[in-house]
């Protein structure tokens, strides 16, 4: 008798998670401004949004996904352009990697500037701590905001 009871309430409370997921996630492609506007009942608080309130949160929208990483900060350590500036580019970033192997250097063209990156820092105190590291390396390095790439924990 104990088993059946045990059964029965597991399966209730297994039936009430499956309930409480089926609602509305993230990944189910809509948005909440959407889900907002669209699912009002007469009972309920009405919401009103100006129309260009709504052109500015999708606008930030894309441009949120446009972005990859998150605001931080860089080192330029290379910025150069005319003949050989690539190749040149491509000569520093691999010194660096040499010198310091757990840092990652990014190459960029600003036109018509070929420029090398590095460090990947959230704060303004870390990319101060690396640029006490390399200065000694590579002269004239330039602090930079930037949005950086977020490392994973492994």
């Amino acid at each position: 008798m104990r088993r059946y009871l045990f059964f029965i309430v597991c399966l209730m409370f297994t039936g009430a998670l499956i309930q409480g997921q089926s609602g509305y996630t993230a990944g189910s492609g809509g948005d909440i401004l959407t889900r907002l506007l669209d699912d009002q009942v007469e009972d309920q608080v009405s919401i009103v949004v100006d129309s260009l309130l709504v052109a500015n949160y999708y606008k930030f929208i894309t441009r949120n996904r446009a972005v990859s990483g998150v605001p931080g900060f860089r080192i330029l350590i290379y910025s150069e352009s005319g003949i050989g500036a690539k190749e040149e580019q491509q000569r520093v970033r691999a010194r660096f990697l040499s010198l310091y192997p757990g840092i990652d250097a990014y190459y960029r063209y600003d036109e018509p500037f070929f420029k090398v990156y590095v460090g990947d820092c959230r704060t303004r105190s870390e990319v101060l701590k690396l640029y006490d590291r390399i200065k000694g390396n590579f002269p004239n390095p330039i602090l930079v905001p930037d949005d950086i790439n977020i490392k994973t924990i492994k």
